[in-house]
């Protein structure tokens, strides 16, 4: 019988043929002094992802544990990680990589296992990252999809990340970068009583506000994983590059602070709102299109403090 993994790493991939050999390579490669589990979901993948993923099993079947798909999950809006990944895991950690990002240190995950084992107050961990091309070159300064991510993703501190930060906006590192307690996920039936839906909240943000609500959170400029934001593949960034998504984003804020709120957790997202609100009146502006000006409209009507909103809308920005 195997030994009882430390660390779940789990992986999420679908039609990254040209990727994800580089993701699990960064997954082998960590040298770790406890064991481990791989586990990779495959969703009906239509190019040779799933051959690949399966390669890779074959050769370290005592590691790596596949999930293949014979019919696409997401597009039937089956939660994919409920449902088939975290299910699955049994480690006492969790560290997450989609399918097209990767791992850059080999000691990314011991460091960050050490920490959580010394420190029972805190229930994760993050690091920096650098946001890559779809060829893995790092994006420059000029790139706006770099500008749009920097403040989230890329300027972490040697530093406690708190409720705070999130209220700006800003997470304690990219999805692909943390390590969490695993009951974080696994006990999300408990710790959700109030059955609380984040319909409208991405993943890597509704972990984060778990994570903020549940115990202390860490985080490290140490840059050890690279973030691929792609507008070529299947990837969200390429599924809503150039969209108006500012209904979604303050619906995902009413939601998250009806979630913190049954922990007794009070956030003030009301700088994020109004951000989402101008850009909304921006797009308007550069598009005149009506379909965008309703979207300003209705968002509008859905915020709060309306009166201060509207002064602060139609004034120059800082």
């Amino acid at each position: 019988m195997s030994e009882q993994p430390l660390v779940s790493i789990l992986c999420a991939s679908y039609n990254q043929e040209k990727y994800i050999a580089q993701t699990i390579e960064g997954f082998l490669m960590q040298k770790v002094s406890f064991p481990i589990e791989i586990i990779i979901h495959d969703d009906a993948s239509t190019d040779g992802t799933a051959d690949i993923i399966r390669k890779y099993e074959v050769k370290y079947p005592d590691i790596i544990k596949g999930i293949y798909q014979t019919e696409n999950q997401y597009s039937k809006k089956v939660p994919i990680w409920d449902t088939f990944i975290y299910p699955k895991a049994k480690g006492k950690y969790f560290a997450e990589c989609e399918g097209d990002d990767y791992w850059t240190d080999p000691n990314k995950l011991q460091v960050q296992a050490d920490f959580l084992e010394s420190h029972d107050d805190y229930v994760a961990i993050g690091h920096n990252v650098r946001i890559v091309d779809d060829d893995g070159n790092p994006m420059m300064q000029d790139n706006p999809i770099w500008r749009k991510w920097f403040k989230t993703y890329t300027s972490m501190e040697d530093r406690d990340y708190t409720l705070q930060d999130f209220e700006k906006g800003v997470m304690f590192g990219h999805s692909c970068t943390r390590l969490f307690r695993s009951h974080i996920q696994k006990d999300r039936a408990a710790s959700d009583k109030k059955e609380i839906a984040l319909n409208y909240t991405n993943g890597d943000v509704a972990l984060s506000l778990r994570c903020f609500c549940l115990g202390k959170v860490r985080c490290s400029s140490l840059v050890a994983a690279d973030h691929r934001k792609s507008i070529s593949n299947d990837s969200w960034t390429s599924k809503t590059f150039k969209k108006n998504l500012t209904r979604k984003d303050i619906l995902s804020l009413h939601e998250q602070e009806i979630f913190a709120n049954s922990f007794n957790i009070y956030p003030d997202f009301t700088d994020q709102q109004y951000r989402h609100v101008r850009r909304s009146f921006q797009i308007f502006k550069q598009n005149k299109s009506w379909k965008d000006f309703v979207i300003f409209l209705g968002n509008l009507r859905i915020i709060k403090h309306k009166i201060k909103f509207l002064k602060r809308l139609f004034k120059a920005p800082q």
